[in-house]
């Protein structure tokens, strides 16, 4: 499937908002939705690259094939404006909704994007890098590009080196992937939130209060960042006026806990039965006993009946 490189000029009125908020936004709830307007039909990267790779220039008509924008396709976001070192690949999302082309003699499409992953600014991956891995990735005239094939695979490796992903995720970052590889899931966010994260660990430490593993003890300090969140409000308290309160509503678990705590539906195991469960363990039901386990098993019977005999003191 191809993607859409959509250029971005920060100081225009395109972004509805603060950008800033945003890059906060994505990280606490996974999506920002922006409207967007693109040109009906979008020129191949082919069609682009015959122009060369300059980002400003004078406009002129794209020959060769032309591409309509579908819903699903991913778009990355490359500001082109301003001076060099602000210049770069900042962003990635896909295409949620695409509307009807005007009747115009330019004809456009309004569409929205779901943005999941946004670089603040200043860690954007320089635009010279971008070129030079991306062939084609540019138009001459600054118009929205289509890339496809080896142009696309490029984009996600240059972008799995620019976005870092939260520690301990267990997704990959967004946009690493091809459409046909990933499914969106919905998710509890006020498990994921950063901020309530940091807060929770800061109140009740980061061992999981289930089990007691600390993974900085366990795996040293590579591991020392990897405890998750476990909301363990009821969900019939969980309306559209809910504020979460990280103090009382949260507590940490690590991985295996946590999977575990989610078992049950709709209402989650809770750190005390799931205390309780570890307290009944430590054994499994039908192993089979090796040859060596039964002859120490014999030798340990032989010498409790000598022990018992009539002899015995």
């Amino acid at each position: 499937m191809a993607a859409v490189i959509i250029p971005w000029n920060p100081a225009g009125p395109q972004w509805d908002g603060p950008y800033g908020a945003d890059v906060d936004a994505v990280r606490r709830d996974g999506l920002v939705r922006q409207r967007w307007t693109l040109p009906a039909h979008l020129a191949s990267s082919h069609a682009a690259a015959s122009h060369g790779h300059a980002s400003h220039g004078a406009g002129s008509r794209f020959a060769g094939p032309r591409f309509a924008a579908s819903r699903g396709m991913d778009v990355w976001l490359v500001i082109l404006t301003g001076p060099p070192a602000a210049q770069g690949l900042i962003g990635h999302g896909t295409l949620a909704v695409v509307g009807s082309p005007t009747p115009e003699d330019e004809p456009t499409t309004s569409v929205e994007i779901d943005f999941d992953a946004l670089l603040a600014y200043g860690d954007q991956l320089a635009l010279p890098r971008l070129v030079d891995r991306v062939p084609g990735v540019l138009a001459a005239d600054g118009r929205p590009v289509v890339i496809e094939g080896t142009d696309e695979d490029a984009m996600r490796a240059v972008w799995r080196e620019a976005f870092t992903a939260d520690a301990g995720s267990l997704e990959p970052a967004p946009g690493s992937l091809p459409p046909a590889a990933r499914k969106r899931v919905q998710a509890n966010r006020f498990e994921r939130d950063p901020e309530v994260r940091r807060t929770v660990v800061a109140h009740r430490g980061a061992s999981c209060h289930a089990c007691g593993l600390d993974f900085e003890q366990r795996y040293g300090l590579d591991g020392g960042d990897l405890i998750q969140m476990h909301h363990i409000t009821p969900p019939e308290y969980v309306d559209a006026d809910y504020v979460v309160d990280p103090l009382v509503d949260l507590v940490p678990l690590c991985p295996s806990c946590h999977v575990v705590a989610h078992s049950r539906w709709p209402r989650p195991y809770g750190v005390g039965e799931l205390r309780a469960m570890l307290a009944r363990s430590g054994f499994l039901r039908g192993s089979a006993l090796t040859d060596e386990q039964l002859a120490a098993e014999a030798g340990a019977a032989r010498i409790l009946d000598a022990s018992s005999g009539p002899d015995a003191p």
